[in-house]
């Protein structure tokens, strides 16, 4: 592994997880989880270097997760989130921003070469 990095993915999409799964493999520690609560736990178990977050989830949605995220009151409350959804209206990337997410992708407009890019560009920050 080329990186101590930890790469939490909080995506309920089975065939995104398994390709970010296999685009980082040998270079990030990944951690998925299918929902927003889920995230919350494996975050705390997991204290990541950068999140991925989904927005529309079962259980718990990616605005939930962002405002439970941000509220904590330890170091983990700055871990950088970078949204990654089919929701591209403006007001649900305001919402994102506002919550605390650090960029926000549209899933339908970016390839997995921009989304590594941006993780990188992110973890080099």
């Amino acid at each position: 592994m080329t990186s101590d990095a930890i790469i939490l993915v909080v995506e309920d999409d089975p065939i995104l997880k398994n390709l970010l799964g296999h685009t980082f493999v040998n270079q990030y520690h990944m951690v998925y989880a299918s929902n927003g609560a889920e995230g919350l736990s494996l975050m705390e178990e997991n204290q990541p270097s950068l999140i991925l977050l989904d927005l529309m989830m079962p259980d718990m949605d990616g605005f939930t997760f962002l405002e439970k995220a941000r509220s904590r009151t330890d170091a983990m409350k700055d871990v950088p989130i970078i949204v990654i959804s089919n929701l591209g209206q403006q007001k649900d990337i305001d919402r994102a921003k506002s919550l605390g997410a650090n960029d926000y992708l549209v899933k339908a407009n970016v390839s997995v070469d921009e989304i590594v890019a941006k993780i990188k560009q992110t973890l080099e920050e």
